[in-house]
């Protein structure tokens, strides 16, 4: 709509509820952009999470050493129930198999590459689930990884901070400090 000012020169008329439009989009699109930052989870060796502790970084599945954000330097890469090779996703560099809380060698799901085994957070070697057997439990409430089944404060071996990881991200994690 166009209209008329004192001097008799024309000029659009903007109604009120397009700058709301405009205030409502670019407030959706920070708050798209901060939850973006927010779907990532660090990992520590120190409880206090210090920056100089501060040993790897998973972004949307990427596991990154250190404080780098660029994906292409990820070490692994967790997606579809799979932990490939560095930033990739393609079937030449899958490394393990996720399947049912059980984790196997390459694209296999045979007994005889079964590795490790998760159930409830506790990461058992091999097709066992007895307490025996876990190697390590992760608490996501308190966003720690302990050794063996524990919950014990002084036994916490890594210190997570953001999202919670899901079972394929907990594996990379555990590979890429060596655990595994």
């Amino acid at each position: 709509m166009i209209a008329l000012n004192s001097e008799r020169h024309l000029y659009p008329i903007t109604e009120p509820n397009e700058k709301n439009m405009i205030k409502t989009f670019l407030f959706t699109l920070l708050l798209l952009v901060l939850t973006g930052v927010k779907a990532q989870t660090y990992v520590y060796t120190d409880e206090h999470l210090s920056f100089d502790k501060l040993i790897f970084n998973v972004s949307n599945g990427h596991v990154i050493p250190g404080r780098m954000d660029l994906w292409s330097d990820a070490v692994l890469t967790a997606s579809d129930n799979k932990i490939y090779k560095g930033f990739s996703t393609i079937g030449f560099d899958i490394l393990y198999t996720l399947e049912d809380g059980k984790l196997y060698i390459g694209e296999s799901t045979f007994s005889s590459d079964l590795l490790y085994t998760i159930k409830n957070g506790k990461v058992y070697k091999g097709d066992s689930t007895m307490m025996m057997d876990c190697l390590y439990t992760y608490d996501g409430i308190t966003n720690k990884i302990f050794k063996r089944d524990s919950n014990f404060p002084l036994d916490a071996v890594l210190f997570l901070q953001g999202k919670m990881l899901n079972q394929e991200e907990l594996f990379a994690v555990l590979f890429a400090t060596e655990m595994l």
